[in-house]
């Protein structure tokens, strides 16, 4: 028994570990259901598909930043012993979502029985746009109660609980989401999503919501909304960032070519999955390190240190995806091979951004949240004015696309490394060279070994 009880306890010391493994496991597994998928569903109902969810993406910021206040101030309440305060939080936040989200709901599927009501069950892709479309407000307000209510259980501390039950409700949703695409086709395609944000809502209730009740506080609101506003603007920023892209290709290309450019977005997601994990751990280091002697030397120092082993990393990555994403996505999304020559493309951009990702965390260090968002928006004007002009002036192809969003990222990293070098005196060699360098010794003698084989 005692060998049993240190083993429980040992588990749940390391709880961040848990979260962290589930939270990889989910992420493969989410993955796993993407490849499927494509191996089903043909390139244009995938676009609509990819259209319907750039909308509902954008209907997050309905919330107004009351949940990102809630997020911030409830494990502040939590640590104050406040509970009063704790609960007031939680109900607030619950009854504006709840109202925000039903007016969202009413409004959407009015627009949706207005605007397809003619040609829903006459014309194909009309009937795809409105089931996507009227999918979009429930979609968005199960994901907010999912993302708030496994918010709370780990504020509240038990982040082992947050992990098993992400993990099971992960592995059902997949479940659900293959035998739905194997019955209904491109109708499946919702149902990972309806049902992973579904079981984490009634799994996580019991703790979540335990107490928690309607109450229309309007000053509260007033005053979550002012709290949490700053921080939802931050984040609208980089959504922008991430759907500039698809933008381009909504714009200038077509449905179908943004159901081929998934398979890029794919190898984004994959390229940047190990720097980006590693970044964040590297952040609460250097974190913890200007908070012990506000050394912004030190800071620095040890930023291009952590930067060089991320290089390393990103490097690596990179070569990865290029050498298997063409073999991969002609064995298991036959349909989708015109997108492997963008991923490729894409994803050597994105390996030189990822070798930085530290140096744009020391801008929220230091709380330079101007220059933060500055950034941002220099990655947003980049990758407009470099994707619709290559599309627009070179050749109509998402092949444009991903070298005007690769090219993008890339300059944004050396804007980084420019103005941590001007501001701070520091050397622009030893910035550049401890970030790019380890990536680009490793991807140009693979790139070329590649053309020479290929």
């Amino acid at each position: 028994m005692k060998i049993l009880t240190k083993l429980l306890d040992k588990i749940k010391s390391a709880d961040f570990i848990l979260v962290t493994l589930s939270t990889v496991a989910c992420s493969a597994m989410s993955f796993v259901f993407s490849v499927y998928n494509k191996r089903i569903v043909a390139t244009y109902p995938l676009g609509i598909y990819s259209t319907c969810l750039l909308a509902q993406t954008y209907m997050n910021y309905a919330q107004f930043g009351v949940l990102n206040a809630y997020n911030r101030d409830y494990p502040q309440a939590l640590g104050r012993k406040d509970y009063v305060e704790a609960n007031r939080l939680k109900n607030t936040a619950m009854t504006f979502m709840l109202m925000v989200y039903a007016i969202v709901f009413v409004v959407f599927e009015l627009w949706v029985a207005i605007y397809y009501g003619g040609r829903i069950g006459k014309d194909v892709d009309s009937t795809y746009y409105a089931f996507g479309y009227m999918l979009c407000p429930i979609m968005i307000l199960l994901k907010s109660f999912d993302d708030m209510s496994n918010a709370t259980v780990r504020m509240n501390g038990h982040y082992n609980k947050s992990a098993v039950i992400g993990f099971v409700r992960t592995v059902l949703a997949l479940i659900i989401g293959v035998i739905a695409i194997n019955v209904a086709g491109y109708y499946g395609l919702y149902a990972m999503t309806l049902s992973s944000a579904a079981l984490g809502i009634i799994m996580f209730r019991s703790e979540a919501f335990k107490g928690a009740k309607l109450t229309f506080d309007w000053q509260f609101m007033k005053v979550m909304i002012i709290g949490g506003l700053p921080l939802l603007i931050n984040s609208l920023i980089w959504t922008i960032v991430q759907s500039v892209d698809k933008f381009v290709i909504l714009g200038f290309l077509s449905t179908e070519d943004l159901g081929v450019y998934s398979v890029p977005l794919m190898g984004f997601t994959t390229m940047v999955l190990v720097p980006q994990t590693i970044s964040q751990v590297f952040y609460i280091k250097i974190s913890h390190l200007y908070g012990a002697n506000h050394n912004e030397t030190e800071l620095l120092e040890k930023a291009a240190y952590f930067s060089r082993v991320t290089s390393f990393i990103s490097g690596g990555a990179c070569l990865l995806v290029y050498f298997v994403m063409p073999i991969f996505v002609h064995f298991f999304m036959p349909m989708y091979t015109e997108g492997t020559a963008a991923t490729q493309i894409l994803v050597v951009g994105v390996a030189i951004y990822a070798t930085t990702m530290l140096y744009g965390n020391i801008f929220s260090v230091l709380k330079l949240n101007k220059s933060l968002i500055a950034n941002s928006v220099a990655l947003c004007i980049f990758n407009a004015i470099f994707s619709s002009a290559l599309v627009l002036f070179v050749e109509r192809s998402i092949n444009m696309v991903a070298i005007g969003t690769g090219l993008s990222y890339a300059l944004y990293s050396l804007l980084l490394v420019i103005k941590l070098s001007r501001r701070f005196k520091f050397s622009f060699w030893k910035l550049i060279v401890n970030s790019w360098g380890p990536a680009v010794g490793i991807m140009i003698p693979g790139l070329l070994i590649y053309r020479l084989i290929f």
